[in-house]
């Protein structure tokens, strides 16, 4: 038998919105102040994410600035320094630039040209100053999430869902889909620099290095049961900003996004056409779960949440079925016991 969880897979925001069209304001208003059971609030509604990001983002930056040729490589250590640090500049740009308007900016790349180099410092020093940046920037985020649902009680308080409707919009489309989208595209862009620069193998360690610069998060996740894993995952995948549907059966829960809200909205947005295309993962092996290719953003999935789960706690976490597709769609499973995950998972991870 098959249950649905609508809930998982519903954002708060989009609760709130499906009250104020039914005008039951009373229970838009319980939800704005006090949130779904999932989100706590709609003020914090975007929060975990948005911090969830930046710690991936730190994570990559310490790595980045790291970075340094391979021992018996021909890769020339001034080129190497000198692309890194404008890939820092143009993330820092696009922090320090615009930050308001409607849509995605995952297709277009970084804008380059808008934060120059600050002369003088060591390529850790200026990752370390690319962060301050970013920590500004998310300081800056919160409390415009907190003054736009204080607008939205106050305007649902006064019965006006016309302005209520204005400011969710705002909160959500306006300035967290930007944000949120600029966070994952310098994730594709770094992926997609370590790629070419370091080629597949390159690119698995620092994926797995990345794991490890997070793996508390991970641990907390393998202590949850299968059902408090199944819905965090929704949850967090529903904050990319796709469209999340949930089911359970005896075996295992199954997660449906079309699209996915990150690597999927990328593939949609066209980021791996155009004049500064992302690149594809073309050998396969587990960062494409043996497939031919995979767009690079999502080889990050497999490494994360299959071969480093697998070293640390002898299960993958996210058990993949077709992913990446390239409408944008993807489908994972999370298995209620370990040993019923099928064996030729387990071995697409492993090494060529």
């Amino acid at each position: 038998m098959t249950t649905e969880h609508p809930d998982w897979g519903r954002r708060l925001s989009d609760a709130l919105r499906a009250a104020i069209g039914r005008n039951d304001l009373a229970a838009a208003l319980a939800l704005a102040r006090d949130g779904d059971g999932q989100a706590r609030s709609l003020a914090s509604e975007f929060l975990l994410m948005s911090r969830g990001l930046g710690i991936t983002v730190r994570v990559l930056l310490g790595q980045l600035g790291a970075l340094t040729p391979p021992s018996g490589t021909v890769l020339d250590g001034e080129a190497l320094d000198r692309d890194l640090r404008r890939l820092l500049a143009d993330f820092r740009g696009s922090l320090e630039g615009p930050q308001e308007g409607p849509g995605s900016v995952l297709g277009d790349g970084l804008p380059g040209g808008q934060a120059g180099d600050r002369g003088g410092e060591s390529l850790p020093q200026v990752a370390e100053f690319t962060l301050r940046t970013l920590q500004a920037r998310q300081q800056r985020f919160e409390a415009e999430q907190a003054v736009a649902a204080q607008q939205v009680i106050d305007a649902l308080l006064a019965h006006d869902t016309a302005r209520a409707s204005h400011w969710l919009d705002r909160k959500e489309i306006h300035d967290y889909l930007p944000y949120h989208d600029r966070l994952v595209r310098f994730m594709a862009d770094s992926f997609g620099f370590v790629l070419d620069r370091f080629g597949d193998q390159g690119l698995l360690h620092f994926h797995l290095d990345t794991a490890e610069g997070q793996r508390a998060g991970f641990e907390k996740w393998e202590k949850q049961s299968a059902a408090e894993f199944a819905r965090t995952s929704a949850f967090l995948l529903k904050q990319h900003m796709g469209q999340v549907a949930v089911t359970e059966d005896d075996e295992k829960f199954t997660i449906v996004q079309t699209p996915c809200g990150s690597g999927g909205r990328l593939q949609i947005a066209g980021a791996y056409r155009g004049a500064r295309p992302l690149p594809f993962v073309s050998t396969p092996g587990p960062l494409t779960l043996g497939a031919p290719r995979m767009p690079v953003y999502c080889s990050h999935c497999p490494a994360w949440n299959g071969v480093a789960t697998l070293r640390w706690f002898g299960r993958a976490h996210w058990i993949f079925d077709h992913p990446a597709r390239p409408d944008g769609s993807c489908t994972l499973h999370v298995y209620k016991r370990p040993e019923d995950v099928p064996a030729e998972f387990n071995a697409r991870l492993a090494p060529a």
